[in-house]
Order: C-alpha cells, then structure tokens, then sequence
C-alpha cells in the first residue's frame, strides 16, 4: 500500500517552504560501538493483559506485530474484582496459546486483595487462596516470574470507600499471602505495593509500605498516568520525564535507611506495573491518539535505560479507550509505536540529540544498527544524524493519518537531511561502513 496521500502533501509543503526560514537540521550524534545495557524487552515489550482481550480475532497478527515479552495478568482492577479460578486460568492458558508465541511468556500474576461487596459471595483473597493460585498455575504450565500482591491499594479507602485499608493494613495482607506463595514455591517473587498514579498520596502509600514491608517485597512497584485526559499537548508530553524522577525517587527511598529501616541493604528490583498518559479510561484524549503513543513508547525507552526490571503498558488490547487494538480490531498509534520499538533488540549505544523536543534511541544488534527517533513537538523537524560512518540502509515514519488510514509507515526519502513530521516516529536502519 502506498504512504497516506496526506503524509505526502505535509513532505511536499516543507520542501516548498524558502530555505531562508528553514532552522538548520536537529544535530543526532550515534556511538555504535559504545553499548549502554541490554535492551530490556520486559519493559519495551511489557503489557497487561485479561480475558476479555479479543485473541481469537487478533491474536495471532498482535503476536506477530507487536510480540509481548512479558504481560501481567489479569490486569488493573480486574484483579481485585475477580478471583484467580481455575476457571480464568484454563482461559488464559487459551488466550496465550493464541498468540503463537514460540516460548512460554512471563507473567506477573495479581493475587486478590480487596473485599467483595456484602451482596457478592466472599472473596478468594486469603493466604489460602494466594498458595492455591500457584498451585494452579504450576499445574498449567504457566510461567510466572512474579507475584503481585493486589492492584493499587492506595485507592481502597479513597474509590472504593473502605478508609480502613491503610499502608498498614495491606502490608500485613502482604506479609500473610508472600509467606503463603513463598510455602508453595520457595523461589518465588513478589512484587507490590503497585499504588497507582494519584501523587502525592500515592507516593506516600508507598513510602509506608516501604517502611513496614521492606523486608519482603522484591519487586517494587508503581503505576505512572499523569493526566486526566485533558490540557495542552505539550504538557502532557512533558510528563515524560516523571519515568526518569519517578525510577530515581523510588531508588533512593530504597536505600534510605531511615525510611526503609528492614530493607534498605537488600538488592530489589523496580518496576512500573501500569503505565499511560492518562487514567481516564473514558477519554481518547493522550490513550488512542498521537501524542499518547509517542509519550508510551518513549516512557518505555526510558525505563528500560534507566534500569526497570519490568513495565507493562495498558493495556495490551481492548479496554474502550486504552489498548494497542480497539474493541473492533482497528489499530492506534500506539500499535504502530509499540511495533517499531519491537525492533530494537540487541544493546543500547550512546545517543543524543540537540533538541529537546526530538527523542531518539538506538540499539545494536551484531552488525545491524536501528534508530527510533520520536518527534514530540508540533513543527516539523529536519535531523542530521551522524552515526559514526554507519550509513542509512532503510527508514519508515508514520503520522497519526497514516494509523487512520491503516497504512504502512510511509518511506524516507534518503539524504543527509532526513525530515520528520509534527507529532511522528520514525525508524532508521543503518549498515557498518
């Protein structure tokens, strides 16, 4: 299929436009033979992922296009609505057949906390019920890495109106259902507090926690969604750097022996176990549009340098406005943002740009180098990008159109100047001299 006719008229307007306002190309410097890390696919290929998703119809080609290394089941509040039953689990042992993966994928499986309604029958979120969740898993097969206790328990006594769930009181839940998986499987993991995103009170859940359970949990998480769906593009945009502080704060909270007295001299992992632009599931507003792909994949790109063990973006498919595919299969950005970033594999090299506003990550893999550049203003950018005498082999871009129309990512005309539309990514394959 040809680039979006309207993708071709936004090249041919810039190339139009006199040389004398032309601003000179957006320097992009490349160290190909100096690595950084392993790209971490956990975290660049993370998702969260439920029963509800659509993989009889979609399955097979998500599998295939925007392949996930690690999901984490059953994802938000379903995990506190719902019980972990043999029933769901036969069921996602179906869905992930369907995925035609070629290995068992990771999973970080949510045990269940919070009470059911008095009208509701009670509720499988004893240690009992933790230890049998496991049981059945290792009966099925599944791979799970990790055992999250509950989902964002900082919100019980806020939207779910039971003010007696304090840090406190979740953390002797932990300790009650760690001890229990950990009788069933010795080498388990377990992660939480998984508070969601509502800062400051969040942080502070968390902070207690931290203080009363460090020396249980080994896997510390949070959730990042700094909107509400709402506000200016480039602010939204600008939350991007809350993954950097946010890795930063809950680091040094770790090591703080004052506020992590029973745990500060263990070695844990972090991770961001829910991630978006915005909460607000209602709102298409920064989840299926433009500016919410290029916010998620570059939040992604940064957890993964900055050192996350995990992140799972939500969601994999489906849940009304969030979701790599809608309800009825149609892709959004955030598909085609997740499916170029599936192309880094490999290591990370050295990367800067000279322009704030210009993202660029890359990723070598033997002799291939592959260059995701994330162009978050509202004007076009033309780049330079100097790689070290690696020379350009293929590039692809696409625009928020080109998802409309359900295109392939149009072709970069090749050149020492290579130019990037308002609001698009792109990817850059290079080859060794």
């Amino acid at each position: 299929m040809s680039a979006p006719r309207k993708f071709h008229r936004l090249v041919a307007f810039a190339a139009a436009l006199p040389l004398c306002v032309l601003a000179a190309p957006v320097a992009i410097h490349i160290a190909p033979d100096t690595p950084l890390m392993a790209v971490n696919r956990d975290v660049t290929a993370g998702y969260n992922f439920g029963n509800w998703m659509q993989m009889a119809e979609y399955g097979e080609e998500m599998g295939r296009e925007a392949p996930p290394a690690a999901l984490r089941f059953p994802g938000g509040n379903v995990g506190d609505e719902t019980d972990l039953s043999e029933h769901s689990l036969n069921t996602l042992v179906s869905l992930l057949g369907l995925l035609k993966q070629p290995h068992p994928i990771p999973l970080m499986v949510q045990t269940r906390v919070f009470q059911a309604k008095p009208s509701e029958a009670p509720a499988a979120n004893r240690p009992e019920d933790a230890a049998a969740a496991v049981r059945m898993a290792q009966a099925r097969g599944l791979r799970v890495k990790y055992w999250e206790i509950g989902n964002e328990p900082d919100l019980f006594a806020v939207t779910r109106g039971d003010p007696s769930w304090t840090a406190e009181r979740y953390c002797d839940v932990f300790r009650a259902q760690a001890a229990a998986i950990r009788a069933v499987d010795p080498a388990a993991r377990i992660a939480g507090p998984a508070v969601s995103g509502a800062v400051p009170a969040a942080t502070t859940f968390a902070e207690r926690f931290v203080h009363e359970c460090g020396d249980v949990v080994d896997l510390l998480t949070w959730h990042i969604y700094p909107t509400e769906g709402n506000g200016r593009t480039d602010d939204a945009l600008a939350t991007v750097r809350n993954a950097d502080s946010e890795l930063r704060y809950y680091r040094e909270l770790w090591a703080d022996p004052a506020r992590n007295p029973r745990g500060h001299t263990r070695k844990i992992g972090f991770g961001v176990t829910e991630f978006g632009l915005s909460w607000r599931t209602d709102r298409p507003t920064f989840l299926s549009d433009m500016p919410g792909a290029l916010w998620a994949v570059e939040t992604a790109l940064r957890l993964a340098k900055g050192g996350a063990e995990v992140a799972h973006y939500f969601a994999y498919q489906g849940v009304v406005n969030h979701g790599l595919l809608d309800t009825a299969g149609a892709p959004r950005p955030t598909f085609y943002g997740f499916r170029m970033l599936n192309a880094l594999r490999g290591e990370f090299v050295a990367t800067r740009s000279a322009d704030a506003q210009v993202w660029a990550h890359a990723a070598r893999e033997g002799e291939t180098l592959r260059v995701l550049i994330l162009n978050s203003a509202e004007a076009p950018r033309d780049i330079a990008v100097d790689a070290g005498g690696w020379s350009v082999l293929d590039g692809r871009q696409f625009v928020a159109d080109t998802v409309d129309q359900e295109a392939p990512p149009a072709s970069m005309a090749p050149g020492p100047v290579l130019h990037l539309a308002p609001h698009s990514m792109s990817l850059l394959t290079f080859k060794r001299p």
